[in-house]
């Protein structure tokens, strides 16, 4: 089993940031949600590392990455993602991305295209969370939109004034099933890294994109993962597979981790789910 590294560059706006690295073969980049370091993937680097060079990134602000005080947008992270793929002199990758990660792919793909894009792994992220007043309760689910207007910034400024340990648990309680262990939410709660300032920032940024433009222009292998007892409705899923020519999807049933962290609840399942759908010739 290979031991992961803990390597770093610089963007092209001069922040530094941080990655594991482990294994050899083709290139796979793992891609955390927001608020979580590199660490929330540590038995995905362990298990998909002895068949890939596998890269995980610590976003800006989170984990061992540089917490400035500046660039908490998705589209920055996107130019983030291209500034690893230039550093690491990546012509093709398949990704591994999750929530906010799999935003980041969206706008990745809306700026730069999916060339370098190999096979494309989304987990629980739809390509819309703000929600429409005007669309119907059967939209919403359809397209995941969970957040209404009113609410995002009273939601998003708790990171400024709440208890940060009392919103950490709540996202955690919240994101995961009833089968959860208490060694898996404690393992998800030190994964949980990022300043409260960054956090406020880059969640309202994230919750007020609509990609479903973007669908019609991924060009790439895709499956979609996601759980039926996920905050993100799992139609949402449904509906982006139908969009991508040719994707696929795979739902976690609720007693099998499916919420939002199946990949944590249900490492061995997850891992051979996507250890599988990669190396599908």
């Amino acid at each position: 089993m290979s031991v992961a590294q803990s390597k770093y560059f610089y963007t092209n706006d001069q922040v530094k940031l941080h990655y594991l690295q482990a294994g050899s073969g083709p290139l796979l980049i793992l891609l955390p949600g927001g608020g979580f370091s590199a660490n929330v993937f540590n038995k995905q680097v362990k298990a998909l590392s002895e068949h890939f060079t596998v890269v995980c990134l610590d976003k800006r602000g989170h984990g061992a990455s540089e917490k400035v005080e500046f660039g908490y947008r998705v589209s920055r992270f996107a130019k983030d993602l291209d500034d690893l793929l230039n550093h690491l002199k990546a012509d093709k990758a398949h990704f591994v991305a999750h929530s906010l990660g799999a935003a980041m792919i969206y706008n990745y793909i809306d700026l730069f295209g999916s060339e370098r894009l190999a096979k494309l792994v989304v987990v629980d992220e739809p390509s819309v969370l703000l929600a429409n007043p005007e669309w119907s309760d059967e939209e919403k689910s359809q397209l995941g939109a969970i957040y209404e207007a009113g609410t995002v910034h009273q939601l998003t400024n708790q990171f400024l004034t709440a208890d940060p340990n009392e919103i950490a648990t709540n996202i955690v309680n919240a994101m995961t099933t009833k089968y959860a262990t208490v060694e898996q939410k404690q393992f998800l709660l030190e994964c949980m890294d990022i300043p409260g300032f960054a956090a406020s920032r880059l969640y309202l940024n994230n919750i007020c994109q609509d990609y479903r433009d973007v669908m019609q222009k991924i060009d790439a292998d895709t499956l979609f993962i996601t759980g039926r007892a996920s905050l993100h409705p799992w139609q949402s899923h449904q509906w982006m597979k139908e969009q991508v020519k040719g994707a696929k999807l795979e739902v976690f049933e609720e007693q099998d981790g499916g919420n939002h962290f199946m990949f944590v609840e249900q490492p061995d399942k997850f891992n051979a789910v996507v250890l599988s759908y990669l190396t599908d010739d």
